[in-house]
């Protein structure tokens, strides 16, 4: 078939498809070629270019392929968005916006999901929501967020964790310091509540039932005493001393 001229409005319009993003199962990694549908495709990867680069191709090749994407895939997620949640598919989506990122279909993995699981058994990501990944869980389905093991990031959690413990300690104390408190105050309430005897609770106390007057046997004696007299002193007549005499 032969090739558009340059400044054709068909020429154009093969350039204008060719900058937006393709699917990606219609990209060749190997040739850094992209297709625009099937059959593009299928026609490039019969093409005699393409078989002589897929011939030379080595696993080591393909495990190099494998190292740059998840590198690439965990360094983006690291940027973008730390250790917050986010959706897997979502975050996928945002990856493959440069144009110029290792494909997935040059690597060992044949979904998005083989991938995530991979990376939650290796320990760089953790999945949220879902116990076990299987070949059958759909990408929109998975939540993820990164993993940071860097030393400050370590030391950083070990600060919040031991500030936290501190705070845990002191409203334990606080919560003892009041319990005591109102245990105390409890204590001397019922002090406080016990009857005291006095002359008045003697007072209060009923008198028998049986009011008769017993007699009382015995003699006896009345003594009347008279009063003591007390003299009287006579008043001392003042004269007063005269200053002339």
């Amino acid at each position: 078939m032969a090739k558009a001229e340059i400044g054709t409005a068909k020429y154009i319009s093969k350039q204008l498809k060719a900058r937006g993003l393709q699917k990606l199962r219609y990209y060749c990694q190997v040739c850094k070629k992209q297709c625009r549908d099937d059959n593009g495709f299928q026609s490039h990867i019969k093409s005699p270019s393409h078989l002589k680069r897929i011939g030379q191709v080595t696993k080591e090749d393909i495990e190099e392929y494998t190292k740059r994407f998840e590198y690439d895939f965990l360094k983006l997620l690291k940027m973008t968005h730390g250790e917050k949640k986010i959706e897997a598919n979502k975050f996928y989506n945002e990856y493959i916006q440069d144009k110029d990122h290792i494909h997935m279909n040059a690597t060992k993995f044949t979904s998005l999901t083989k991938f995530i699981q991979y990376l939650s058994k290796k320990g760089e990501i953790k999945v949220h929501g879902i116990g076990d990944i299987d070949a059958e869980t759909q990408p929109t389905h998975i939540t993820i967020s990164f993993i940071d093991k860097s030393y400050d990031n370590v030391l950083r959690k070990e600060k919040l964790l031991q500030s936290e413990r501190g705070q845990k300690g002191e409203e334990e104390i606080k919560q003892l310091l009041i319990r005591k408190q109102m245990e105390d105050g409890s204590v001397s309430d019922t002090a406080n509540d016990e009857p005291k005897h006095g002359i008045a609770d003697w007072n209060d106390t009923p008198a028998p039932e049986n009011n008769e007057l017993t007699p009382v046997k015995g003699k006896f004696s009345l003594v009347i005493q008279k009063p003591t007299k007390h003299k009287v002193s006579k008043k001392k007549k003042c004269r007063a001393v005269s200053a002339f005499k």
